[in-house]
C-alpha cells in the first residue's frame, strides 16, 4: 500500500514521504476540519477511546492540514481524482 501512495503521490507532484500513517493522520485531520465528530473519526479509525483520537489529532498543526486539504481536496471540497 505504501507504494501505492507513493505512486499517487509522485503523479499529484506531490513533495515528501507519503506513507499509510500520513494517510491516516491527514483522512483524520482532514475530516475533523469538515465537522465530522471525534466519535465518529475514533470508531472509523479503530480506536477505542475517543481520548487516542483527541491525541491523534493534535499531532499534526494547521500548517499540515492545510497542506493535506489543499493536495487532497479541490475547491468544492470534492476529492480529486487521481487516474
Amino acid at each position: 500500500m505504501n507504494n501505492d501512495l507513493k505512486r499517487i503521490a509522485h503523479l499529484s507532484k506531490v513533495n515528501g514521504n507519503i506513507t499509510t500513517y500520513v494517510a491516516r493522520h491527514s483522512w483524520a485531520s482532514i475530516m475533523y476540519r469538515k465537522g465530522v465528530s471525534i466519535a465518529v473519526i475514533s470508531e472509523s479509525l479503530g480506536h477505542d477511546d475517543e481520548k487516542t483520537t483527541r491525541i491523534y489529532l493534535a499531532e499534526l498543526g494547521n500548517k499540515v492540514l492545510d497542506e493535506a486539504n489543499r493536495i487532497i481536496l479541490n475547491n468544492n471540497g470534492i476529492p480529486d481524482t487521481i487516474s
